[in-house]
Order: structure tokens, then C-alpha cells, then sequence
């Protein structure tokens, strides 16, 4: 049996002349700090780099749906982890309708809690 050889110079190379685009996948999962119609802070392990663009993937109601974002600021927090803020480039009208609804429930108990008060 003959052995493969392991000399690449026998195989045709290419270089790449201008941008590659290239697909990168880090399915980290983050904590929901705060979220409003326009963005949300979240915590997590990693610090992407500003500005860059990235797909988030957020549970409705048990649905996963697909957000882009852009990474706006990064700092790290006291515990280790990093507090990222991110803006939503389009948010489909169910995470606008879920955040909605949590708004609503939020102004809801501060109404109830106030009303308690003696």
C-alpha cells in the first residue's frame, strides 16, 4: 500500500484578496438586566467588540426568535462578568409585544404597591 504523500506544495493554493466574511458561533447564554423597544443589557462571560453585529436569539413565551443586534457598550461588572448593551437593529413585533406587556405588568405592580401604602 503506498502512502499518501504530505507535501502541499503539489496541491493548488489560492489567496484571498480582500474581505473574507466567515460565520462564527458562540452559543453563550446571558442574563436579561433590563430591556426596553430599542435594546437591552445583558450579562455574560464574553465582551464582543463595539459595533459589531451579532444574532441573539431571545425566548418569547417559550419560542426562540432570532434579533440583530448591535453591540453598543461593554464594561465589567463587580462579579466578574461583563454588562453588555445592545440595540436592536430590527425587533420582530413579538419581542416588541413581549416587552409591551412586561412594561405593563411592571407600571401595574408600582400602581398596586403604591395603592397599599397607608
Amino acid at each position: 500500500m503506498k502512502t499518501p504523500s504530505t507535501d502541499r506544495r503539489i496541491f493548488e493554493r489560492f489567496d484571498v484578496v480582500g474581505a473574507l466574511w466567515g460565520v462564527l458561533e458562540l452559543p453563550e447564554t446571558a442574563t436579561v438586566l433590563n430591556v426596553s423597544s430599542t435594546g437591552m443589557l445583558i450579562e455574560s462571560n464574553l465582551c464582543p467588540p463595539l459595533n459589531s453585529v451579532h444574532t441573539v436569539r431571545i425566548l418569547v413565551d417559550g419560542d426562540p426568535v432570532l434579533v440583530d443586534t448591535v453591540v453598543r457598550h461593554c464594561q465589567p461588572s463587580s462579579d466578574g462578568t461583563m454588562r453588555m448593551g445592545v440595540e436592536f437593529l430590527t425587533a420582530p413585533t413579538m419581542v416588541l409585544a413581549s416587552i409591551e406587556q412586561l412594561s405593563a405588568d411592571k407600571q401595574r405592580e408600582v400602581i398596586d404597591a403604591e395603592a397599599s401604602r397607608p
